[in-house]
């Protein structure tokens, strides 16, 4: 989970960083690494300004509300990877960013 969370949060840092290079626009960069499950109120709610943030810049749209989760679910957690991973790859897909 340590790594996961390191590379998550490296691809947000770049993703965020080529807007402002590339656009000039600034978006908040948040601290949500590491990544704990124990503390999701906050940290989800972070990481979705995050992805709304990037993803109303670059047009794009998943359309996953990554706030809720139940991480002891093993199907609910499954999904909300699966749909974060989704939402990175359209960002970089669109930016150049992997």
């Amino acid at each position: 989970m340590a790594a996961w969370s390191f590379a998550h949060m490296a691809h947000h840092r770049d993703v965020i960083a080529y807007i402002q290079r590339t656009k000039g626009i600034k978006i908040p960069l948040y601290a949500i690494d590491p990544f704990l499950i124990d503390n999701q109120n906050q940290i989800a709610y972070l990481h979705q300004l995050m992805h709304t943030a990037v993803d109303d810049v670059l047009n794009i749209s998943a359309g996953y509300d990554l706030l809720d989760v139940d991480w002891k679910d093993e199907e609910a957690r499954a999904n909300w990877i699966f749909e974060n991973a989704i939402t990175h790859f359209l960002e970089a897909q669109t930016t150049g960013v992997g």
